[in-house]
Parts: structure tokens; sequence; C-alpha cells
């Protein structure tokens, strides 16, 4: 009985040891290696005024032995770690070899994957670069060739960058996607920043804005219909363009006039609308082609507020005299541009534009009085000239 109970116990040790290789077997061996980069020797400073210069032969004047030893630890030269909080370190352990038994760690707690010393498929290599107070450090994993760098990195810090580089590189992401609320690190608030300069210009554009829509018109017989019609006006605008590298804005207020109207004796009926003009307030970003030319090319898109005015034809009866033989209809809302343009004679202090722009409206006009109606989507085009100072 004792014989088929050890007997029994070693095959389910056997299938618990063969269900663990296997489970292995199918894991990536990963083995870590930390290196210490021994920072460069530095010069001595000169001496000061009154001052003794060091000997040829290595020693020190007297008395500058004794200064020596009496400076604190962090201005002890190679000695600049020594000053650093290093209670989370285990005793008897430097910073390198804790840094490289918890990325083994985080290593064998990630799916699919195992930290061992020999027999490695693949292999994270971790530099560390000395600072005053703490290390720069750059990590790579040889799977997929993804490295990551960390500017300053504090010893308390070591648990938390383990964690966060581990699933950065076997998962191949940034590793400023793997923070956490109990992960963040000091350099991720530290990342110094500089601003791209850009220029900044006073625009002034003319040009000509053509608008097609379903609009009523008089007949030959004196009748009013919708029909589809065009209509053109003059505009002006005014405004600011900065450009930053390859990037500008725009930002522009313009006014439009209406380029024709109907004579009121053409329509003793009324009802007839014809185009006034519109006031606007436009943005647009824009992305040239090449920023550093004398001439560039753009391409852009944004959005133009505006109103329109319509004049609709009184009815001849009403009329009191030709001033008052019209009645004005309003209506207006957001329109998203299709902008598209040239800059030449950048190299100057005041450079030219030619820009063309496709305007499509994100509403319906629709208004109307007691003597006339629009209901109307109403997209348009634009080409200017401008002048940028």
């Amino acid at each position: 009985m004792w014989g088929v109970r050890r007997y029994t116990c070693a095959l389910i040790g056997g299938a618990c040891m063969l269900a663990a290789s296997s489970a292995q077997a199918g894991k990536t061996k990963v083995c870590v290696v930390v290196n210490l980069q021994k920072p460069a020797e530095l010069p001595a400073p000169p001496p000061l005024p009154g001052e003794r210069a060091p000997r040829g032969d290595g020693e020190s004047p007297p008395g500058e032995a004794a200064e020596a030893a009496s400076r604190p630890a962090a201005e002890q030269p190679g000695q600049q770690h020594s000053a650093m909080d290093l209670s989370l370190i285990p005793l008897g352990q430097t910073p390198v070899e804790h840094l490289k038994r918890l990325i083994e760690h985080f290593v064998t707690h990630e799916e699919g994957f195992i930290a061992v010393r020999a027999g490695c498929k693949q292999r994270v290599h971790v530099d560390l670069y000395p600072l005053r107070e703490g290390w720069t450090v750059f990590i790579r994993y040889s799977g997929h060739g993804r490295e990551e760098r960390v500017e300053q990195l504090l010893p308390d810090e070591l648990s938390q960058f383990a964690e966060r580089a581990v699933v950065a590189l076997l998962h191949n992401r940034p590793i400023s996607t793997t923070i956490k609320r109990d992960t963040v690190l000091r350099a991720d608030t530290r990342v110094p920043r500089r601003w791209v300069g850009g220029t900044h210009h006073v625009g002034i554009n003319l040009g000509t804005q053509l608008r097609v829509g379903q609009i009523p018109a008089v007949q030959d017989d004196g009748a009013v219909k919708s029909e589809v019609r065009p209509f053109s006006m003059l505009s002006f605008k005014l405004g600011y363009r900065g450009k930053f590298e390859n990037w500008g804005i725009a930002s522009t207020v313009g006014v439009g006039i209406g380029t024709g109207k109907t004579a009121l004796t053409s329509n003793a009926r009324g009802g007839h609308v014809d185009l006034g003009g519109n006031a606007s307030i436009a943005l647009h970003f824009l992305r040239y082609f090449n920023p550093r030319g004398v001439t560039s090319f753009y391409l852009g898109t944004g959005g133009t507020f505006e109103l329109l005015w319509f004049w609709a034809i009184k009815e001849e009866s009403k009329r009191t005299s030709d001033a008052d033989g019209r009645n004005s209809l309003l209506g207006g809302g957001v329109d998203l541009d299709l902008v598209f343009g040239w800059e030449f004679m950048r190299a100057t202090s005041v450079h030219w534009l030619i820009q063309g722009e496709l305007h499509f409206p994100a509403y319906v006009l629709e208004n109307e009085n007691a003597d006339g109606a629009i209901h109307s989507w109403f997209p348009g085009a634009s080409l200017w000239l401008g002048v940028l100072f």
C-alpha cells in the first residue's frame, strides 16, 4: 500500500514539474543587464587670485588636504551620489543591483515573459549615466529595438521606473503612456520646454466671392420663382497671420458688397431677392509645404462665422419712394472652409499671397417677411490677393 502511494505521489509530482516546464517553455526568456557608466574626470578649476596652484607631483599644498577632508561628502570628487537618499536601497546592495532585480521582477510578472540569468532569447539593456543627483537612464529591449529615456531618475524612484519601463518595452509603447497614479516620476513634471518661435503679420486681403443658392427671382412673365442663382461680391479682409515653422494660423474680419441688383421696375409684383452683402469673422489653420522657402504653397482648414443680408423688392403698391423699394432679409451661421494658397516674396519684410477658399455652410438660410422669403443652402468660393506686413 505504501509503495502505491509513493508511486502515485511521484507521478503527480512529475506531472506538475512537466506542466511547469511546459508553461515556462512557452514564455520569452529575457536577460537584464544594467551598466553604470563611469563619470568622466573633470579638469581642476584654475586657482583663484592669491591661491597656490596644485603641485606637479599630485600632492596638495599644506593645509589643503585638511580642507578637502572637511568638505561635505556631496562635494568630494567622484562622490556625487553619496548625499542622495539611499534609504530605500536594501542594505549591502547598490542601486545598480537593486534596479536589475526590480526589472527582473516586473519582467517575470508580465504575461508571456520570464526573467532568466542565462539562456535568454531577448535582452533588456540599461545604461545609467550619473548626474550630481540621480542618473539619466537609457533602457532598450532587443525584441523590437525600442529604447526609452528618462532625463533624471532618483534612488527612491527605481521601483516605479522599473514597472513602467518593463511595460513600455515589452509591449512596444512609449514610457509616457504607462504612467499610473502611483508611478509618477519627478522627471514627468520637470521636462524642459522650449517654444517654437514664429513670425507675426498684419494682413490686408482684397478679393471676390461667388455664392450659389436657390433664391426667388422674377420671371419673364413678372411672376417670382425660386431658382438656382449665382451671386458675386467684392470683399475686403483685415487680420492677423502667425507662422510657426510648418504651421500657421490666420484670423480675419471682413465685409462683402453684392455687385448686382435687379431694377424695381422689373418686378412690379415684388418678391425678387438679391444678395446685398455679408460680414464675417474667420479662423483658419494652415500647413506650409516649404516653410523656409522664398515661396511656399499651403493648405488649411477652419471656419467662418458670417452674417448675410438680402434685399427683397416690395410690391409696387407698397413703395413710397425708390429708397423705400426694398426690404431686408437676414441670415447667417458657420461655414466650414477649405483653404489653399501661395505666398511669395517671403524674404522681404512685406510679402504677398494669393489665396482661394471653398465655403461649405453648416446651416440652411431660412427667413421671410411680407415682401419675400429665402430657404436655401448657400455654398461659395473666394479668391483673394493679399499683402502681409
